[in-house]
């Protein structure tokens, strides 16, 4: 379960150099990143496991909370706009650091797929036409600005009306494809098309988030710094 969060978070926040395209960053904003402000979901997720959180995005972080199962509620995840992680449960002392190798595992994978920024963190190598579920689409190449990047190469359809990102392909530095996710978009956010569901597959598994309840504002700073957590509070005084 924890492996789950690690991966949410990581597809929905990374920083590096900007991919400058229009297309491209209308189709983030869609997906509920760099927005310029903030954005909170539900996130229900079905498949061999099931869960529900909150998740909030905002300047190119994320933060989540539990809400079920019952033995992981209250844990806590959050991803900086520098690509760290940090993981944090009731009876810990402190924030735990999360590795690249932990995103790359199990579940973790999923939250990293979702949290991903297209923008950042990966710069476009080749553009080319094509289509994805009948729709004209542009496919953009792209690869990782650094090797702390989650993925070496992404593949990203974007349609040509309405600059949705519907489908996406994640490549290791070996150049074999580790897994790929499609999008939908049902919701409304400012009055347009917003991310409503993303299917992620893996190994011939698939696992389903669904996000409901989106609140675009502007949520407070402390939510997204790593002592807020959890664990003891400093007194501030000298030990």
């Amino acid at each position: 379960m924890k492996f789950f969060f690690f991966s949410f978070l990581l597809l929905l926040a990374t920083t590096a150099t900007r991919a400058q395209d229009a297309a491209l960053l209308a189709a983030e904003q869609a997906r509920g990143i760099l927005t310029g402000s903030g954005v909170r979901w539900t996130v229900n997720v079905t498949g061999n496991k099931n869960a529900k959180f909150v998740a909030t995005s905002q300047g190119g972080k994320i933060f989540a909370e539990v809400i079920e199962p019952a033995d992981a509620q209250g844990r806590k995840y959050l991803a900086e706009s520098d690509g760290n992680m940090w993981f944090w449960k009731p009876g810990l002392s402190r924030p735990v650091a999360v590795s690249k190798r932990q995103r790359l595992s199990g579940d973790a994978a999923i939250g990293d797929i979702a949290s991903t920024s297209y923008v950042d963190g990966y710069k476009i190598t080749g553009t080319e036409d094509g289509e994805v579920n009948g729709e004209a689409a542009t496919i953009y190449t792209m690869e990782a600005n650094s090797l702390g990047d989650t993925y070496a190469k992404i593949r990203y359809w974007v349609t040509k009306n309405g600059n949705l990102g519907k489908k996406a392909e994640f490549y290791a530095k070996s150049g074999n494809l580790v897994r790929s996710s499609v999008m939908e978009y049902n919701n409304k956010a400012s009055g347009k098309p917003f991310l409503s569901k993303m299917v992620v597959s893996d190994s011939g598994t698939n696992i389903t988030l669904t996000f409901s309840d989106v609140s675009i504002g502007d949520y407070p700073s402390s939510l997204f710094k790593r002592e807020s957590l959890g664990g003891p509070k400093s007194s501030g005084l000298p030990k």
